[in-house]
């Protein structure tokens, strides 16, 4: 199994709580939160877009390597699906669960466009995907351009993205959800997740960013609790 994740700087091991894990949205590496503050920058996160068929055993078999008893998920976009699944799936290994801009399903007919915009200029088509995903963070959006989308777009698989989009297609909020704290949120001008579409999760707690998009790990008003 290819390991992807990023070795955690010794500053960010465990001393009270644990790590904070990012699993970034579809397309992007973990790379993105590069363009975030503190306490951003702190987090543990990928080198590599996640691929739903391995990410699951891969983030334990990365608490394993480095001897973590527990992490804190924060999972963005398709991420936060993946974040949702592992604190179902590993209960004693989640200790609290942010989700950031997460759909309650992707309806089929938009992983339908997103297919044949992959089919027919994967280039072109990500990089309107990206705008999008950055919108309203104009500073952290032409960083992003300038530093990492093109070396980004030379390393992806489309056979990666594939299997992302065939896992949203078929991902349904399940009757009994995780059993560690959750938090959950949204952007009110978020158009890739609009905000009335986001996961109503039974027990969260969730918050609105009233100007906030789609990439709220950017928002200065996101204010996650380590």
């Amino acid at each position: 199994m290819k390991t992807i994740w990023s070795a955690p700087p010794q500053e960010s091991l465990p001393n009270k709580k644990p790590p904070v894990l990012f699993l970034p949205g579809w397309g992007f590496s973990g790379q993105v939160l590069d363009l975030a503050g503190k306490p951003c920058h702190r987090w543990l996160r990928p080198s590599a877009p996640l691929d739903p068929a391995t990410a699951l055993p891969e983030i334990l078999a990365f608490l394993t390597q480095h001897h973590l008893d527990a992490i804190q998920l924060v999972g963005w976009s398709l991420g936060a699906f993946l974040a949702f699944d592992c604190a179902c799936a590993f209960p004693e290994k989640v200790t609290s669960l942010t989700l950031l801009g997460m759909r309650a399903s992707w309806p089929s007919s938009e992983i339908e466009t997103i297919r044949q915009g992959l089919a027919t200029d994967p280039a072109a088509f990500l990089r309107d995907f990206y705008r999008k995903s950055l919108l309203g963070y104009k500073k952290e959006s032409r960083r992003f351009v300038a530093e990492q989308q093109e070396a980004l777009l030379e390393s992806l698989d489309m056979q990666v993205l594939g299997r992302g989009l065939d896992y949203l297609a078929q991902w349904r909020l399940p009757a009994h959800g995780p059993q560690c704290p959750v938090s959950c949120w949204h952007g009110r001008r978020d158009i890739i997740a609009p905000v009335a579409e986001q996961a109503m999760i039974p027990g969260a707690s969730t918050t609105i960013i009233e100007y906030g998009g789609h990439a709220l790990f950017l928002d200065r008003e996101f204010a996650p609790g380590e």
